[in-house]
């Protein structure tokens, strides 16, 4: 046998143990997102409009033009005469509806990192030598 053939078995018959790294997942955190109802009091300026009666006093026209209406039909003396006129005014009502007011994007990004782990990894160291003490093939 040829020393090429003899490190050849020798190769065949080495056992190398790979070291096998296993990547399992754990939970190790938690995120939790909490949506409450906030109540708080709002105050806003509204101008409404409303109607108020103003009562003029002025002297009686002297003219016939202007005083057509006294004189064909004059209240009498002893009756109470009563004018009634309808007042406008406007009134705040409080609508609310939802709408969407800002939006939140909740996303999870993966992160790697490196990390360095060590552990013991059993080999075979195989030696050989003929009977002069020398050393054929080392292997390992």
């Amino acid at each position: 046998m040829s020393c090429n053939a003899v490190q050849k078995d020798i190769m065949k018959q080495v056992k190398i143990l790979p070291a096998i790294v296993t990547i399992s997942l754990t939970f190790t955190d938690e995120a939790t997102i909490i949506k409450e109802p906030v109540t708080e009091t709002k105050t806003l300026e509204v101008s409404l409009m409303r109607e108020e009666i103003v009562i003029e006093k002025r002297p009686a026209a002297t003219t016939a033009e202007d005083n057509t209406t006294t004189s064909e039909n004059p209240p009498s003396k002893n009756t109470r005469t009563e004018i009634r006129i309808p007042l406008i005014h406007e009134v705040a009502k409080i609508k609310k509806e939802p709408y969407v007011k800002e939006e939140i994007v909740i996303k999870k990004k993966p992160r790697t990192e490196t990390k360095t782990v060590s552990d013991f990894v059993t080999k075979e160291k195989v030696v050989t030598s003929n009977n002069n003490n020398n050393n054929i093939a080392e292997a390992s």
